[in-house]
Formats: structure tokens, C-alpha cells, sequence
């Protein structure tokens, strides 16, 4: 009866195995990790701007007159009614300063905070699921500590933008300045040099103009370089 031959790897071919195995980990991981990193970090930047729109399309439902997104480590929002928002800005006899001006500010007269109808999202130091830090947030210093949306049907009310002072940025395909609210990685970025003109690996930004329409772009470390990848 013939004996069988049993194949099995030498040593030397386990350690060339062994070899080839190290140095692909070597090269490929940090790249894996990196792109791990990335994609948390875009999870954050359309999480919040998933919040963004459904509030939008609460305003164009007709279920509120108005409303203040604030951008923060907590991005929260206050209410305003569609009877305090006609009273504030429509009805003929009124001659207040935010109706003349076309602005709202942060949590004026006639505006609530109701967690009930629309929870905070939380983001950033504030939560240790979150992948970014954010700029701005109060993790910086005033007047730059957190940005204020405010939404309406038409888009003609406008953030006065004193307190808080929202940050913007030159939009080059108009030329306009428009406010933008910043994401970097916290692996790559503290809270507090995650800030305006920071260069850091795995950073987006989201861009809005004054009816709520809202761009993305991404940082390329390599060029120096912000590049629109939505909107």
C-alpha cells in the first residue's frame, strides 16, 4: 500500500508568510484607520445636517413661523409660533426693530426651547460618540462660540449676528460670504485648535446661504485645499 505524502509549509516559507503579512499591516493600517476615522466624521457632518433639514421642512410645512438652529457642541433649537412669528414681523401695526431689520436673534422675545418636540443633538466634546470636535462651539472663546441659523419660508429673516458671531467663508463659485459651521476629527484635533484657518487631517465644513441651502466640503491636507463634494 503507497504512503500518502503529506504537504505542510516549511519554516522558512511561514516566515516570508509571516514577513509579507507585517509589512502589508505596516503600510495598509494607518490608511484603514484613516478612512475609518473619515467616515465617522461624515456621519456627524450629515447627522447634523439631516437635523438642519428636518427643521426646514417643519418651517415650509407651516408648522412653525420660525425657527433658531444654534450650532455648538449642542445643536439645539428655539421655537417661535406662527402667531408670535406674525406678530413679530407681519402685522402692519408693528414697527419693532427685528421687523424693520429683517433679523432675529438668539432666543429673542417670543421664541422657546421645547426638547420635548425637537431633542438637542449632541456633538463633539459633549459627546464621547461623537467623532469631531466643532468650530464654533464654547470651547472657544467669544465672540466666535456658536452659530445661529434662522429659518423661515422665504428665507428673508436674517441672523443678526452679534451675539453669537457666526463665522463665514468666501464661497468662490459666487464670490458671496456665507456662514459655515467646522468638523475635525478628534484624532486628529483638540476642541480647542479646531478653529478657523486649522489645517488638520479629516476636516469638513458645511456652508449655508440665507434660505437654508446647505454645500459640504472636505480638506485635502496634501494641497491645502477645500473641495466641494455636495450641495
Amino acid at each position: 500500500m503507497p504512503k500518502k505524502t503529506v504537504k505542510a509549509f516549511t519554516l522558512l516559507e511561514l516566515l516570508v508568510v509571516i514577513g509579507i503579512l507585517g509589512i502589508f499591516t505596516v503600510i495598509a493600517y494607518p490608511n484603514i484607520s484613516k478612512w475609518i476615522d473619515d467616515r465617522a466624521v461624515k456621519k456627524d457632518v450629515y447627522d447634523v445636517i439631516a437635523y438642519i433639514n428636518e427643521r426646514k421642512s417643519e418651517v415650509a410645512s407651516g408648522k412653525y413661523g420660525m425657527l433658531q438652529v444654534a450650532l455648538n457642541t449642542r445643536v439645539h433649537t428655539f421655537i417661535m409660533s406662527n402667531e408670535n412669528f406674525n406678530y413679530t414681523y407681519k402685522q402692519f401695526d408693528q414697527n419693532n426693530y427685528f421687523k424693520v431689520n429683517r433679523v432675529c436673534r438668539y432666543q429673542q422675545s417670543g421664541t422657546a426651547q421645547d426638547t420635548s418636540k425637537i431633542p438637542n443633538l449632541e456633538i463633539g466634546s459633549r459627546n464621547n460618540d461623537s467623532a469631531s470636535h466643532v468650530y464654533p462651539s464654547t470651547n472657544h472663546p467669544s465672540p466666535k462660540h456658536f452659530s445661529l441659523i434662522c429659518i423661515t419660508k422665504d428665507g428673508t429673516i436674517r441672523h443678526e449676528n452679534n451675539n453669537p458671531k457666526n463665522v463665514s467663508v468666501r464661497d468662490p463659485s459666487t464670490g458671496k460670504y456665507h456662514d459655515y459651521y467646522l468638523f475635525c476629527s478628534k484624532n486628529y484635533s483638540t476642541a480647542q485648535n479646531c478653529k478657523e484657518n486649522a489645517k488638520h487631517e479629516i476636516m469638513y465644513r458645511i456652508v449655508w446661504d440665507q434660505y437654508v441651502n446647505i454645500k459640504v466640503y472636505k480638506y485635502n491636507k496634501k494641497k491645502d485645499k477645500w473641495n466641494k463634494i455636495d450641495g
